[in-house]
């Protein structure tokens, strides 16, 4: 008997011996970074040039996390995965024990856990995929398979000025790329060159086109990329392109967002000018995981975070609405939410709204999604070079980045920001933004015309002084009758909204803005839409 109860107790020792040391992946936070350091070295000439040109300097988030921490939470015998210089965190693989010992470290401020465990923690935000594409077939059918879904978007007008994507890099972030360095339909991308790389992040490779990576991302890489003769032509051809595979398939975690905050980090470092992300996350297998509306609004999620300083470096950062609007969550997923991202509703080629189509969120001021592209009975290649059918805001997304590529293209001296605006500007409703498909339905005519109109802000309203500090008079000599006046931070944020402007008033007060840049938009009663770059000192 009382060799039974030995052995019962050793097992039990054993037991929790093996599940203590049992390893998991973690996130782990520093409090600072070293920035006594030369960091041009980690950027591309491209994108050196890039910030010279469009006056982005180099932050802290730029700086490399501090290789001090990284040594030390190695000393423990801990693996690290990867490490995210924008959001000062490693990712790493650790068992209980180690983990304990990493949180005692002074410079740690925060350990997030990927999976389910004891440890004590915040709340982990949670991961679902969007359901990429539904009703899949093939079928014959001649060049409008490909048409139709562009021409909604008029962006076939760009196209017959001959602006294909020549000199612009695209990122797709997604899963694998299954068989498209041998899809015929990609040949000139591969014969000129232009894939300009490939990195794996859930597998630390930068092998993409294994049929295990999937073929999701390959199907995106149509919208943009693709030609078949006669048939089907995507809509930035002529770009240069990296393809990243964040994605993992074969799970739900947190791990995702963390993979695409570091390619969104690459993006940058190599001068990337658009990302199209066909990416959503809301939930964990376990809801107590999940994320909640109020994580939405706040820009809190890890690849909320990322693509807010994406777009702060000057990347236009097209982002899937996601496929939940006829489901129970309802609402946009992450990174569609933040404040920055270029969310991408679905229609269908005659304009009808995509039911499945993610609504913004209820009492959100934002106007989310921004904009909306073919996303119902969309046409793309699939794996064996043939057309095919889908659905999902995860295909209106790619289309609307090739289109915004090539629109970016024509006029290269303008900002990312003010490529997303005159697209918003063009949009169908955009005067009557909805919940649904935001501004509508873009015309890329309209917005050629737009950004290619002299801006005559000088000449009918005179905004003064600027610099300022804290006061701005407006004088618009009763020419022009404004209807509202807003004011957006660096990276997109709405942070002054005034929409009843008396033709007395003469003057607003910003006292409450910290310094920097902002951009002065002026809407008028007859519909004109005016942009001037303001400095708070």
């Amino acid at each position: 008997m009382a060799k039974n109860k030995i052995a019962t107790l050793i097992f039990f020792s054993l037991f929790f011996s093996f599940f203590l040391k049992a390893n998991n992946n973690y996130i782990v936070y520093f409090k600072d970074k070293n920035q006594a350091i030369d960091i041009k070295k980690l950027f591309s000439e491209k994108a050196i040039a890039k910030r010279i040109k469009f006056n982005i300097p180099f932050d802290e988030r730029d700086f490399p996390v501090n290789e001090f921490y990284k040594n030390e939470i190695q000393k423990n015998g801990i693996s690290i995965l990867s490490t995210s210089n924008w959001l000062n965190s490693i990712l790493i693989n650790a068992n209980e024990n180690s983990i304990q010992l990493v949180a005692q470290l002074p410079f740690v401020t925060s350990i997030q856990k990927i999976e389910k465990s004891s440890f004590q923690q915040k709340n982990i935000a949670s991961v679902t995929k969007n359901n990429a594409c539904e009703e899949m077939e093939d079928f014959e059918n001649n060049f409008a398979s490909s048409y139709a879904q562009f021409h909604l978007l008029n962006g076939d007008y760009l196209h017959e000025l001959g602006f294909n994507g020549e000199n612009m890099t695209i990122a797709i972030c997604d899963n694998g790329f299954y068989n498209a360095n041998n899809n015929e339909v990609f040949n000139s991308i591969f014969s000129e060159n232009r894939i300009l790389g490939t990195y794996d992040y859930v597998n630390g490779d930068s092998a993409v086109y294994d049929e295990a990576a999937g073929s999701h991302g390959a199907y995106c890489f149509s919208f943009i990329g693709a030609t078949k003769s006669n048939q089907y032509i995507g809509t930035s051809t002529k770009s240069n392109f990296y393809l990243f595979h964040t994605e993992n398939n074969n799970s739900e975690r947190l791990q995702e967002e963390f993979n695409l905050a570091v390619a969104l980090q690459r993006c940058s470092e190599l001068g990337v000018d658009v990302v199209s992300i066909s990416l959503g996350y809301t939930t964990f297998d376990d809801a107590s995981e999940n994320h909640d509306t109020t994580d939405m609004r706040l820009n809190s999620t890890p690849a909320a975070k990322a693509v807010n300083i994406a777009a702060s470096k000057n990347i236009l950062v097209c982002v899937a609405a996601g496929n939940e609007g006829a489901g129970a969550w309802h609402y946009i997923t992450s990174p569609a939410d933040a404040d920055s991202a270029f969310a991408i509703a679905a229609v269908d080629a005659n304009g009808n709204v995509a039911t499945f189509s993610s609504y913004g969120l209820a009492n959100d001021i934002r106007i989310k999604p921004n904009v909306a592209a073919v996303g119902r009975a969309a046409n793309f290649i699939n794996t064996y070079g043939a057309i095919s059918t889908g659905n999902g805001t995860s295909f209106a997304c790619p289309s609307l980045a090739g289109m915004a590529t090539c629109l970016w293209q024509a006029f290269p001296s303008k900002t990312a920001w003010q490529i997303k605006t005159a697209i918003e500007q063009s949009a169908s409703q955009y005067l009557t933004p909805d919940k649904h498909i935001g501004y509508g339905i873009p015309d890329f005519k309209k917005a050629y015309q737009t950004l290619a109109a002299p801006n005559t802000i000088d000449d009918k309203i005179a905004i003064y002084p600027n610099p300022f500090q804290t006061e701005i008079s407006i004088n618009h000599n009763n020419i022009t009758n404004i209807q509202s006046i807003q004011i957006y931070n660096n990276i997109g944020q709405l942070v002054y909204s005034n929409t009843n402007f008396s033709a007395s008033e003469k003057s607003i007060y910003l006292n409450n803005l910290t310094a920097g840049m902002f951009i002065f938009k002026i809407t008028t009663t007859n519909g004109d839409i005016f942009t001037k770059k303001i400095i708070k000192e």
